[in-house]
């Protein structure tokens, strides 16, 4: 029976992080099916320019992340008088990444020139970054607030303000890529620039709700600027950096990957935006039970509850092992229909997406059973150790066998891919066995709190 309400606790805490999760997602793919339409060359563009902000995505989800495990663990130790005061610190952080992703998606162009992508796929990469530029104020502010309502157990809000974000893409999005009454056609740009507009929408949406929610402030308003101080923002920036750090090996190795495929060509570049695409929307199932596994972690170290660290450790495992077997199943079964919602004219696309989706199938078990291990271990505040990890994981094993098979073998894309699966299934074992190492050595995890 407690295995079963483990289950029912870690699923009933996730499924607003997965639907959330998922609504996130879907804006990429939003993204992606009207560039499909707008042409091959637009959707290659659009997936090389999504692998340059995806850095800058990932620098924020890492970074800011430390807000979840350092509320949650306060939470569970019943020091709520804490929360606020420390969320209001990390404002200064989020202002300061908020500022650093408008920098790289707006000084992307220049990396794109010096990998040498594709030359029919530049301009439309530029004209996504430039826009989704406008947005990156907004994505950190997201991350701290939904950070900070994950922390208190409350996965709901960001929920509901990603879902709409979602909706309001769509329309959007078509009406500036396409043009639409008094607005002119924009292309890839109106793609990036809908993104950013409805990151500012669902950000302001959220906050708008937290203000205003008597249980968000009962203990104190986050909506304020403090001073600046060194010890509670280092020790924000302490947990989150590693954190930001492993979150780059592994998003990296994705991204290094996508700017090699336009090198090798546009239509192995428009593969395997559908094929990741169709993989990350799957990964956003895992990633959500890991974000109720940190949680439900968090508030079992603050508690010192050794038990329930465990038990929340192997619900969210159990319940990865069933998600990644049926998203393997979709990718092996449904692969060649999914590439014709995608890109209805490019028929040309099919064999190549077939492939690499078969590849996709084959690391779904690896993924997920590796974001769940690693946020099992950010409950407990151990960000350090698996940064190393996740390094040599993904650049130490994936990169060097994704490019032996991509470039030395001649196996191309699905040679590139096959280093993914590599990558992976060693952080997965890697990251695992740590938690099971110091969950059995309750003293040596460090302080449960900062």
């Amino acid at each position: 029976m407690t295995r079963l309400r483990d289950l029912h606790h870690t699923l009933k805490l996730a499924l607003p992080l997965i639907i959330g999760q998922l609504s996130s997602m879907g804006m990429n793919v939003v993204d992606s099916l009207i560039a499909g339409r707008l042409g091959a060359a637009q959707l290659g563009g659009v997936a090389v320019g999504a692998a340059v902000y995806s850095f800058a995505l990932l620098l924020c989800i890492g970074t800011l992340g430390a807000v979840t495990p350092t509320v949650a663990q306060l939470y569970g130790a019943r020091r709520f008088g804490e929360i606020a005061p420390r969320v209001r610190q990390a404002w200064w952080i989020a202002l300061g990444l908020g500022l650093v992703v408008t920098a790289i998606c707006w000084s992307g162009s220049l990396l794109l020139q010096w990998v040498g992508i594709d030359a029919k796929l530049y301009p439309h990469a530029r004209d996504f970054l430039f826009g989704v530029g406008f947005g990156g104020p907004a994505l950190a502010g997201f991350f701290a607030l939904r950070g900070f309502c994950d922390g208190m157990g409350r996965t709901k809000p960001g929920m509901v303000a990603a879902f709409s974000g979602l909706l309001a893409l769509i329309p959007l999005a078509t009406a500036l890529a396409f043009g639409w009454g008094p607005l002119p056609t924009l292309g890839t740009f109106g793609l990036g620039l809908a993104t950013a507009l409805v990151l500012w929408l669902q950000t302001l949406g959220l906050a708008i709700y937290v203000a205003r929610a008597e249980y968000f402030n009962r203990h104190g308003t986050v909506f304020a600027m403090d001073r600046p101080q060194a010890e509670p923002i280092g020790a924000l920036l302490k947990l989150g950096l590693p954190m930001a750090f492993a979150w780059q090996m592994e998003g990296g190795l994705f991204i290094v990957v996508a700017l090699l495929m336009g090198r090798i060509g546009g239509d192995w570049a428009a593969a395997h935006q559908i094929a990741i695409n169709v993989a990350s929307v799957a990964f956003m199932i895992p990633l959500g039970l890991a974000q109720a596994v940190t949680v439900r972690v968090g508030h079992a170290r603050g508690a010192e509850d050794r038990a329930g660290v465990r038990r929340a450790a192997a619900s969210g495992l159990t319940l990865a092992f069933g998600t990644q077997l049926v998203s393997a199943t979709v990718m092996f079964v449904f692969a060649a229909q999914i590439t014709r919602l995608y890109a209805p004219d490019a028929p040309e696309l099919i064999p190549l997406v077939v492939q690499l989706m078969f590849l996709a199938g084959i690391f779904q078990m690896s993924d997920g059973i590796q974001v769940v291990g690693a946020g099992a271990l950010r409950g407990l505040k151990d960000t350090t150790v698996p940064m190393f990890v996740t390094a040599f994981a993904y650049w130490g094993v994936g990169f060097p066998l994704a490019w032996y098979l991509g470039f030395g073998t001649g196996l191309g894309g699905p040679g590139l891919w096959i280093g993914f699966i590599a990558g992976l299934s060693v952080a997965a074992l890697l990251l695992n066995w740590r938690f099971v190492v110091l969950s059995g050595r309750w003293s040596r995890t460090g302080p449960a709190l900062s």
